[in-house]
């Protein structure tokens, strides 16, 4: 059985969001459990349209979290504002399902926050043979975004203060609940996923609070969360791509003056096209944390999030008993809705990237036999040549021989 605590006055609600194997969750909510009490805290288990071992598990299992039921995807973003309905705490702890946070985790997030006023801290992610996997992310001027890391930001990674980020993934986040209550909780216009962690840290940064990496805070990162829901037609590595290009014109659209002013995406994939835009984007980062401790105006004063999901209902989250808590069904089915349609999309998008890809191969293809038929009609003319020559050669060796006999016959 895995204990969770339940303190009667938390300090942070952490909210786990659970949609895929047990392992993973048993793993996550194992490493929560065994987290020092320092910082009192309660744990919100999301579950994101699990299957029946899933549900079972957390309800069989685990003891001490208040556990939101949604039979439909709800992706982080609604995820997360489910669980912030349902939290009591002052401040909102963010964790995926393959995230194993260290014991000592939120002392420092706690302490960050505090120290820098920060809207939103985040742990250093790891992967699981030790590796930084980011120390958060930078956002491009074409909303594209990359991960400060070693290979991209190695003096970031040697640093052991906080470090100014334009973005933190929802992996392992701290926020602060009236900062992200006062931008309007995540925006769920970027349902199911892709700019959701974009999307409230930049928020948060527009309206003055700063967003801070914190590498005393470590938790591992499974990561290719895309891969993992084998159940839906919403998986594998293109789904990232399809939401990127769904949502980043509606992302550009709500921070168009806000983003317009990020360096310049990288030209090219090499490592050092890479580290030349990173260390440009962090330069103005920097520069923006600075303007956000003295005077700072919002670029995009009106811009708010959206809760066209938890919004349809008053609350988006019914008690059914002692911690239990049930998605609201008019939440459930436009959620349900919007992923009917994105799978349509998603699907559409898929045939007609096998159809450029078919007809790119037709091309390849054609060109093949071209080039086939010209190393034919080459191979052809060099054995026109070759004969040529060889008769030519004959009839010089015949001369030559001719000419030696007679020369030796004078003699």
């Amino acid at each position: 059985m895995i204990e969770l605590p339940t303190p009667d006055d938390p300090a942070v609600s952490v909210i786990v969001l659970l949609d895929g194997a047990v392992g993973l969750a048993e793993r996550c909510l194992t490493a929560l459990g065994a987290c020092e009490r320092s910082v009192p805290f309660e744990t919100v288990v999301v579950l994101n349209d699990p299957d029946p071992e899933l549900e079972a598990f957390v309800r069989d299992s685990t003891r001490g979290a208040r556990v939101v039921l949604s039979r439909a995807n709800a992706g982080p973003g609604v995820g997360w504002n489910l669980g912030a309905a349902v939290a009591r705490a002052p401040r909102l702890a963010t964790l995926h399902e393959d995230s194993e946070p260290a014991p000592d985790w939120l002392p420092p997030l706690m302490a960050a926050m505090d120290e820098h006023g920060a809207g939103a801290v985040g742990a250093r992610l790891y992967d699981h043979d030790g590796a930084v996997q980011n120390c958060g992310w930078v956002l491009f001027a074409d909303a594209s975004h990359q991960q400060i890391e070693a290979a991209t930001a190695p003096e970031v990674v040697a640093a052991t203060e906080p470090t100014p980020a334009d973005m933190l993934s929802g992996a392992a986040m701290l926020v602060d609940r009236e900062a992200v209550r006062a931008v309007g909780g995540w925006d769920e216009r970027f349902h199911p996923a892709v700019f959701v962690d974009i999307d409230v840290s930049t928020a948060l940064w527009n309206a003055g609070w700063p967003v801070l990496s914190v590498p005393a805070s470590r938790v591992r990162h499974e990561s290719h969360a895309f891969d993992r829901r084998g159940s839906s037609a919403l998986t594998g590595p293109r789904l990232r791509t399809v939401l990127f290009e769904r949502n980043s014109p509606a992302f550009l659209d709500k921070w168009g003056p806000f983003v317009s002013e990020r360096a310049a995406a990288p030209d090219h994939t090499d490592p050092a096209s890479v580290r030349t835009a990173v260390a440009a984007a962090l330069e103005l980062t920097r520069e923006r944390a600075e303007r956000v401790r003295s005077e700072w105006r919002p670029p995009c004063p009106d811009a708010r999030a959206s809760a066209r999901f938890s919004g349809l209902a008053d609350p988006p989250a019914i008690a059914e008993g002692e911690g239990s808590f049930r998605v609201a069904p008019a939440v459930e089915e436009a959620l349900d809705a919007a992923e009917a349609e994105l799978v349509r999309d998603y699907c559409l998008w898929l045939v007609r990237k096998e159809k450029l890809e078919f007809e790119r191969l037709l091309v390849a293809d054609r060109e093949l036999k071209e080039w086939k038929q010209h190393f034919h009609t080459l191979e052809s003319d060099h054995d026109e040549v070759a004969r040529r020559l060889n008769q030519i050669l004959d009839g010089r060796t015949w001369r030559l021989r001719t000419a030696l006999a007679r020369l030796l016959g004078r003699g």
